[in-house]
């Protein structure tokens, strides 16, 4: 025998009758005219081969077969109901995923704060963040991703994806305590000559193309001493006196008392950062709320 395949408004319309009582009190609950109701219960008893109504005295009462088909489609339709609920998170960004690639830099000093925020207000929402430190062509597979750019290279765009400028940021040199530029308003790049160098980033990222280009365009070259993987190591010889290292704010973080930054001008090297936002997950209320985090964020860089 095949199973029935039930119409859920018309079930939805034959526990309204139930629960009211009349067919004129369900029809004056769901805006339906008392026609319109008879219409749903006689077509719901044609769809399932019962009889679900009786007369009693001058209205009408549920059978036996109506009272059961009533208390077993409960749960259905609270399922149904959460179902539809789900559908609207989903459409509004309340309940699903929200992946964020992130560099280095914002990773640390941004990103954390805003998975905090949306962790409490968005507590269904699977929070992905992943490291983008030299994204490949064609990327572009999270909601958010945040970039880097030289200012002075074509911006970074991707198709299907709405771009946002959120910050352009100095680099400082990073002296130690004693060294003779150390308590310098700012110094000029070409004071900076015959120095000894770390060096932490690679002529393919973004970074060491800016450094490499200022260089370059105040006619000098560095006498690199030493490499490192990151911000931190390179700071930490720094403070061990090794050599000066440049790099931008955001990356700096909290200095130790023995390194001292100085601002760098004629010319001051800037990086570009910003947001690459997913338009199919633009207008969910999880990515909008992640961009305006964001953007207070780089706010408070200074």
């Amino acid at each position: 025998m095949v199973a029935s395949t039930i119409d859920v408004n018309r079930l939805r319309v034959f526990r309204a009758v139930v629960a009211s009582g009349t067919v004129q009190a369900a029809a004056s609950r769901l805006g339906y005219s008392p026609s319109a109701v008879s219409q749903h219960i006689g077509a719901l008893q044609c769809e399932t081969g019962l009889t679900l109504f009786e007369k009693s005295g001058r209205g009408i009462a549920p059978t036996a077969a109506g009272r059961l088909l009533a208390a077993g489609s409960e749960d259905v339709m609270d399922s149904l109901a959460r179902l539809g609920g789900l559908v609207d998170d989903l459409r509004d960004g309340r309940t699903g995923t929200l992946s964020i690639g992130t560099f280095a830099s914002a990773g640390e000093m941004w990103v954390p704060s805003v998975a905090k925020a949306i962790g409490e207000e968005f507590p269904d929402v699977l929070l992905t963040l992943d490291l983008n430190e030299y994204p490949a062509d064609g990327a572009g597979s999270f909601d958010i991703e945040l970039r880097t750019e030289d200012p002075d290279e074509p911006p970074v765009e991707l198709p299907g994806h709405r771009r946002h400028v959120l910050l352009e940021e100095p680099y400082d040199v990073l002296v130690p305590a004693g060294h003779r530029l150390a308590g310098e308003d700012v110094v000029p790049l070409a004071a900076l000559a015959g120095e000894r160098w770390v060096d932490d980033d690679l002529e393919n990222t973004t970074c060491g193309r800016i450094l490499r280009n200022a260089w370059r365009s105040a006619g000098m070259t560095r006498r690199i001493v030493a490499r490192a993987s990151d911000h931190h190591a390179a700071i930490a010889f720094v403070a061990a006196g090794v050599g000066l290292t440049m790099a931008p704010i955001l990356a700096i973080g909290t200095l130790p008392h023995t390194v001292c930054r100085v601002p760098v001008v004629d010319p001051t090297p800037t990086r570009r950062i910003v947001a690459l936002v997913r338009e199919s997950a633009s207008a969910a209320l999880a990515v909008e709320r992640a961009m305006e985090l964001l953007r207070e964020a780089a706010d408070r860089t200074t």
